[in-house]
Protein backbone atom coordinates (compact mmCIF):
# COMPACT_ATOMS: atom_id res chain seq x y z
CA UNK A 1 0.00 0.00 0.00
CA UNK A 2 0.89 3.56 -0.79
CA UNK A 3 1.92 5.62 1.85
CA UNK A 4 0.83 8.89 0.48
CA UNK A 5 -2.58 8.20 -0.99
CA UNK A 6 -3.44 6.34 2.34
CA UNK A 7 -2.22 9.38 4.39
CA UNK A 8 -5.00 11.55 2.49
CA UNK A 9 -7.37 9.62 2.65
CA UNK A 10 -6.89 9.02 6.60
CA UNK A 11 -6.54 13.10 6.88
CA UNK A 12 -9.43 13.93 4.56
CA UNK A 13 -11.40 10.66 6.72
CA UNK A 14 -10.42 12.55 9.46
CA UNK A 15 -11.06 16.26 8.89
CA UNK A 16 -15.04 14.74 8.12
CA UNK A 17 -15.30 13.00 11.48
CA UNK A 18 -14.08 16.26 12.94
CA UNK A 19 -16.91 18.07 10.97
CA UNK A 20 -19.69 15.74 12.36
CA UNK A 21 -18.73 15.67 15.85
CA UNK A 22 -18.23 19.52 15.89
CA UNK A 23 -16.02 19.05 18.74
CA UNK A 24 -13.48 21.62 17.98
CA UNK A 25 -16.14 24.24 17.34
CA UNK A 26 -17.50 25.38 13.88
CA UNK A 27 -14.52 27.27 12.74
CA UNK A 28 -12.31 24.55 13.95
CA UNK A 29 -14.60 21.91 12.16
CA UNK A 30 -14.57 23.79 8.92
CA UNK A 31 -10.88 24.60 8.95
CA UNK A 32 -10.22 21.29 9.21
CA UNK A 33 -12.81 20.35 6.37
CA UNK A 34 -10.58 22.54 4.18
CA UNK A 35 -7.25 20.76 5.68
CA UNK A 36 -8.45 17.44 5.05
CA UNK A 37 -9.47 18.03 1.26
CA UNK A 38 -6.04 19.73 0.94
CA UNK A 39 -3.99 17.14 2.09
CA UNK A 40 -6.51 14.56 0.00
CA UNK A 41 -6.19 16.27 -3.06
CA UNK A 42 -2.46 17.04 -3.21
CA UNK A 43 -1.59 12.83 -1.71
CA UNK A 44 -4.57 10.87 -3.30
CA UNK A 45 -3.90 10.12 -7.41
CA UNK A 46 -7.27 11.69 -9.09
CA UNK A 47 -8.83 13.26 -6.03
CA UNK A 48 -11.55 15.03 -8.10
CA UNK A 49 -12.23 12.56 -10.60
CA UNK A 50 -12.29 9.25 -7.49
CA UNK A 51 -14.72 12.03 -5.53
CA UNK A 52 -16.75 12.45 -9.03
CA UNK A 53 -16.79 8.44 -10.15
CA UNK A 54 -17.59 7.41 -6.28
CA UNK A 55 -20.42 10.24 -6.18
CA UNK A 56 -21.99 8.85 -9.82
CA UNK A 57 -22.02 5.21 -8.87
CA UNK A 58 -23.56 5.90 -5.46
CA UNK A 59 -26.07 8.15 -6.28
CA UNK A 60 -26.68 5.19 -9.37
CA UNK A 61 -27.07 2.19 -6.49
CA UNK A 62 -28.87 4.22 -4.29
CA UNK A 63 -31.46 5.09 -7.06
CA UNK A 64 -31.78 1.62 -8.61
CA UNK A 65 -31.18 -0.15 -5.28
CA UNK A 66 -30.22 1.56 -2.09
CA UNK A 67 -33.95 3.20 -1.87
CA UNK A 68 -35.96 0.88 -3.53
CA UNK A 69 -34.59 -1.83 -1.20
CA UNK A 70 -34.70 -0.17 2.16
CA UNK A 71 -38.78 0.74 1.21
CA UNK A 72 -39.47 -3.09 0.39
CA UNK A 73 -37.77 -4.30 3.48
CA UNK A 74 -39.20 -1.83 6.04
CA UNK A 75 -43.02 -2.47 3.95
CA UNK A 76 -42.05 -6.06 4.67
CA UNK A 77 -41.21 -5.46 7.90
CA UNK A 78 -44.66 -3.82 8.77
CA UNK A 79 -46.85 -5.99 6.74
CA UNK A 80 -45.14 -8.94 9.35
CA UNK A 81 -45.45 -7.12 12.47
CA UNK A 82 -49.34 -7.07 13.44
CA UNK A 83 -49.21 -3.35 14.86
CA UNK A 84 -47.97 -1.73 11.79
CA UNK A 85 -49.81 -0.88 9.14
CA UNK A 86 -48.80 -1.78 5.24
CA UNK A 87 -49.73 1.24 3.34
CA UNK A 88 -46.71 3.03 1.07
CA UNK A 89 -47.23 6.88 0.76
CA UNK A 90 -45.70 8.31 -1.75
CA UNK A 91 -43.91 11.19 0.51
CA UNK A 92 -41.88 8.91 2.44
CA UNK A 93 -40.81 6.53 -0.68
CA UNK A 94 -39.46 9.81 -2.31
CA UNK A 95 -37.69 10.25 1.26
CA UNK A 96 -36.49 7.27 1.57
CA UNK A 97 -35.21 6.81 -2.19
CA UNK A 98 -34.08 10.05 -3.18
CA UNK A 99 -32.80 11.22 0.73
CA UNK A 100 -31.45 7.85 1.55
CA UNK A 101 -30.94 6.41 -1.67
CA UNK A 102 -29.21 8.98 -3.78
CA UNK A 103 -27.94 11.68 -1.68
CA UNK A 104 -26.66 8.89 1.42
CA UNK A 105 -26.05 6.61 -1.53
CA UNK A 106 -23.62 9.13 -3.11
CA UNK A 107 -21.97 10.17 -0.04
CA UNK A 108 -21.08 7.03 0.80
CA UNK A 109 -19.95 6.54 -2.90
CA UNK A 110 -17.61 9.54 -2.38
CA UNK A 111 -15.82 7.78 0.92
CA UNK A 112 -16.13 4.08 -0.32
CA UNK A 113 -14.12 6.03 -3.60
CA UNK A 114 -11.42 7.42 -1.74
CA UNK A 115 -10.69 4.77 0.70
CA UNK A 116 -10.53 2.35 -2.27
CA UNK A 117 -8.02 4.75 -4.00
CA UNK A 118 -6.10 5.77 -0.84
CA UNK A 119 -5.67 2.38 0.41
CA UNK A 120 -5.87 0.50 -2.57
CA UNK A 121 -8.34 -1.91 -1.88
CA UNK A 122 -9.02 -4.41 -4.68
CA UNK A 123 -11.81 -3.68 -6.51
CA UNK A 124 -14.02 -6.47 -6.15
CA UNK A 125 -13.96 -6.37 -2.13
CA UNK A 126 -14.37 -2.55 -2.55
CA UNK A 127 -18.23 -2.48 -2.48
CA UNK A 128 -17.64 -3.85 1.04
CA UNK A 129 -17.32 -0.20 2.05
CA UNK A 130 -20.09 1.54 1.37
CA UNK A 131 -21.92 -1.56 2.34
CA UNK A 132 -20.53 -1.14 6.11
CA UNK A 133 -21.35 2.58 6.02
CA UNK A 134 -25.27 1.52 5.32
CA UNK A 135 -24.79 -1.14 7.89
CA UNK A 136 -23.31 1.74 10.52
CA UNK A 137 -26.53 4.18 9.17
CA UNK A 138 -28.88 1.63 9.82
CA UNK A 139 -27.41 0.96 13.05
CA UNK A 140 -27.21 4.27 14.66
CA UNK A 141 -31.01 5.36 13.18
CA UNK A 142 -32.45 4.68 16.47
CA UNK A 143 -36.61 3.99 14.19
CA UNK A 144 -34.35 1.75 11.68
CA UNK A 145 -32.71 -0.28 14.30
CA UNK A 146 -36.11 -0.47 16.28
CA UNK A 147 -37.38 -1.71 12.78
CA UNK A 148 -34.97 -4.32 12.99
CA UNK A 149 -34.68 -5.54 16.28
CA UNK A 150 -38.54 -5.20 18.07
CA UNK A 151 -40.54 -5.34 14.85
CA UNK A 152 -41.96 -8.00 12.08
CA UNK A 153 -40.40 -11.30 12.18
CA UNK A 154 -37.28 -9.95 14.62
CA UNK A 155 -33.81 -10.02 13.73
CA UNK A 156 -33.38 -13.39 12.37
CA UNK A 157 -34.83 -11.96 9.34
CA UNK A 158 -34.20 -8.35 9.54
CA UNK A 159 -30.95 -8.36 9.69
CA UNK A 160 -30.63 -10.89 7.08
CA UNK A 161 -33.00 -8.44 4.78
CA UNK A 162 -31.52 -4.96 5.39
CA UNK A 163 -27.62 -7.00 4.80
CA UNK A 164 -28.66 -8.16 1.47
CA UNK A 165 -29.72 -4.70 0.65
CA UNK A 166 -26.77 -3.40 1.62
CA UNK A 167 -24.83 -5.74 -0.30
CA UNK A 168 -26.30 -5.86 -3.07
CA UNK A 169 -25.68 -1.45 -3.12
CA UNK A 170 -22.02 -1.89 -2.28
CA UNK A 171 -21.74 -4.54 -4.97
CA UNK A 172 -23.52 -2.15 -7.73
CA UNK A 173 -21.39 0.98 -6.37
CA UNK A 174 -18.23 -0.85 -7.73
CA UNK A 175 -19.58 -2.05 -10.97
CA UNK A 176 -20.52 1.59 -11.68
CA UNK A 177 -17.23 2.74 -10.71
CA UNK A 178 -15.13 0.07 -12.76
CA UNK A 179 -17.43 0.40 -15.64
CA UNK A 180 -16.67 4.59 -15.67
CA UNK A 181 -13.14 4.06 -15.65
CA UNK A 182 -12.92 1.85 -18.16
CA UNK A 183 -14.71 4.17 -20.29
CA UNK A 184 -11.92 6.40 -19.35
CA UNK A 185 -9.15 4.24 -19.85
CA UNK A 186 -10.69 3.19 -23.33
CA UNK A 187 -11.08 7.03 -24.25
CA UNK A 188 -7.50 7.97 -23.42
CA UNK A 189 -6.36 4.79 -25.39
CA UNK A 190 -8.66 5.87 -28.62
CA UNK A 191 -7.20 9.27 -27.92
CA UNK A 192 -3.64 8.41 -28.26
CA UNK A 193 -4.31 5.81 -30.99
CA UNK A 194 -5.58 8.80 -33.25
CA UNK A 195 -2.96 11.30 -32.21
CA UNK A 196 -0.21 8.86 -33.18
CA UNK A 197 -1.76 7.80 -36.22
CA UNK A 198 -1.51 11.26 -37.14
CA UNK A 199 1.70 11.95 -36.24
CA UNK A 200 2.76 8.81 -38.08
CA UNK A 201 0.25 10.02 -41.42
CA UNK A 202 2.34 13.88 -40.86
CA UNK A 203 5.93 12.02 -40.70
CA UNK A 204 5.07 9.73 -44.26
CA UNK A 205 3.81 13.12 -45.87
CA UNK A 206 7.04 14.97 -44.99
CA UNK A 207 9.41 11.85 -46.08
CA UNK A 208 7.30 12.11 -49.56
CA UNK A 209 7.70 15.80 -50.04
Amino acid sequence: MRWKPALGALVFFAAIAVRETGWSGPVGSQAAVVVGIGAAWLLVPGFWRVLWHGAVGGAVAGLVLLGPGLRVAMRVVAILDPVRTTEFTFGGTMFIIIGLGVMMGGIFGIIGGLARRGFDIPSRVAGLVPALLVALLIGLDSELRGEIVELGAGPWLNVPMFGVVALGYGGLWARVVVRLESRRIDKKARHAITESATMALSTQRGLET
